[in-house]
């Protein structure tokens, strides 16, 4: 019994090489990632990430994105406003988008200027699809809300969501019916979704990164919809679906206490060409950032990710009024006065960073992310910081006319 027992053990253990393996020399399709695609067109359709053919949300859904971020208040277990209340952030999906939360979630803990009421919880199971989290009574609902409990938390809580999931028993490829069929999917998510988390105020969709390295075994029973070209299509899902809310669709509303779904939009598209770098550079290499399955991340690949999602959501304005501390203002102005003393000009072609003041020693502090000082000084009338040697991203500017945000190199 006690051998028959190992040999079992054994067998799972070496089994995960049985469903797909990696094969570097499929390091690229052809395909072009929505993001670069702004402009033109794939089959008839426009690419970008919204229906203008643009990365850049349309002004009347950055508005509505920007009206819910300022909904998004620290609530107690019941769902009432309290100071002493919680912000909380899940992450939505299976395997790799667990570890790429993961990644975020480490970096979201080195971020000086995080607000204290926001936690975010890792609600992700490996090999969970979407056509098992469309079922509210499924155990993948059970588990988050366990994970919440045991962070002292409540559903009525969560108030924002990201989400990065497939339909992992489809194999269907065909354009554009199989993204639609996916977007229908999202859908119900997101309906499912809202009954479950009644304070779900944005919701920031994720597309997977590139599969294409990933070769089914003889004999695999590895999830169809996991493989390329499904993850190039997730892409086209996540679009239309936001497309059909910023076009006010049936069955899309978000405003009012019945409407159907809680806001969508896009959050981070990591969908590259394989080795093929993106017009901005990224790209997913077989032997540094895919594991042996040629599937899922390394460690190396989930930090890219973690990476990315950090970058995207410390510096995106529908994140400002909830991801920073309650004592910080947001600067994405040219210009900004604060108690009638000091304004602040940033000027990030010219690499300078101009506060101004009525106050002839205003001593005033510059910190990074981390917290670190990176410039101090004394503010007569005028000062011109150079920050071309500071990295791109946020950074808190503290005088004691208050504290602001500022973006270099955004």
């Amino acid at each position: 019994m006690k051998t028959l027992l190992l040999l079992t053990v054994l067998f799972l253990a070496g089994s995960s090489n049985l469903y797909t393996q990696k094969n570097c020399a499929k390091d690229s399709t052809g395909l072009i990632p929505l993001t670069d695609l702004t402009g033109k067109s794939w089959r008839g359709f426009i690419g970008g990430l919204y229906s203008d053919g643009t990365n850049n949300r349309p002004s009347s859904h950055k508005n509505k994105a920007l009206i819910q971020a300022k909904n998004v208040k620290a609530l107690d277990e019941k769902g009432v406003i309290s100071s002493s209340g919680k912000i909380v952030w899940i992450g939505v999906g299976a395997s790799n988008p667990r570890t790429e939360f993961l990644r975020f979630s480490n970096q979201m803990d080195t971020f000086a200027l995080k607000n204290p009421a926001l936690k975010l919880i890792n609600t992700c199971i490996g090999g969970q699809g979407i056509q098992k989290m469309n079922n509210i009574d499924d155990n993948y609902w059970r588990q988050a809300e366990k994970q919440l409990s045991d962070s002292g938390l409540s559903n009525k809580q969560v108030q924002i969501a990201w989400i990065e999931t497939d339909n992992t028993q489809t194999g269907d490829t065909t354009f554009p019916q199989a993204p639609q069929m996916l977007g229908e999917e999202f859908k119900t998510l997101l309906t499912t979704m809202k009954q479950l988390y009644p304070n779900l105020q944005l919701c920031y969709m994720t597309a997977r990164a590139y599969s294409g390295y990933a070769d089914p075994a003889i004999g695999s029973s590895v999830g169809k919809g996991l493989l390329f070209p499904r993850d190039y299509l997730n892409g086209w899902a996540i679009k239309w679906l936001v497309e059909k809310q910023i076009n006010g669709d049936t069955g899309y509303e978000f405003e009012g206490v019945s409407a159907p779904l809680p806001f969508v939009t896009w959050g981070t598209y990591h969908w590259a060409d394989g080795s093929v770098q993106r017009n901005d550079g990224l790209q997913w290499l077989c032997d540094l950032d895919i594991g042996g399955d040629g599937l899922h991340l390394s460690a190396s690949g989930e930090i890219k990710s973690g990476q990315i999602m950090f970058d995207y959501f410390t510096g995106d304005e529908t994140t400002q009024a909830w991801i920073l501390q309650d004592n910080t203002s947001d600067v994405h102005d040219d210009n900004l006065t604060l108690n009638n003393e000091v304004s602040i000009s940033v000027r990030t072609v010219d690499n300078e960073l101009i506060i101004e003041s009525e106050v002839q020693f205003l001593t005033t502090y510059i910190s990074n992310i981390l917290g670190q000082i990176v410039w101090s000084g004394n503010v007569g009338n005028q000062a011109r910081i150079d920050t071309h040697t500071w990295a791109n991203g946020v950074y808190l500017v503290r005088s004691k006319a208050g504290s602001f945000v500022v973006h270099v190199g955004k």
